[in-house]
């Protein structure tokens, strides 16, 4: 699984699902609380683990982002 984040903290990772969002989440250690559904399901990261958890991820566009999340979702 590899982690992906913008800018702006959204966290998703791919392989893109909601079952996948939530064992990154737990592989993470990032409460349920931060997860944001609808539309463009994802995480936010939290402002305390932003250094840490942005080391293990690939930092792209937002654009770039919700072209992944669309990518699996459609």
């Amino acid at each position: 699984m590899e982690y992906y984040c913008d800018n702006f903290r959204h966290l998703i990772c791919v392989p893109y699902s909601i079952e996948g969002l939530h064992e990154m989440a737990k592989e993470l250690g990032i409460k349920r609380c931060w997860f944001h559904k609808g539309r463009n399901p994802h995480y936010d990261i939290p402002k305390s683990r932003l250094d840490e958890i942005m080391d293990k991820c690939t930092i792209v566009d937002t654009e770039d982002l919700l072209l992944l999340i669309w990518a699996y979702t459609k």
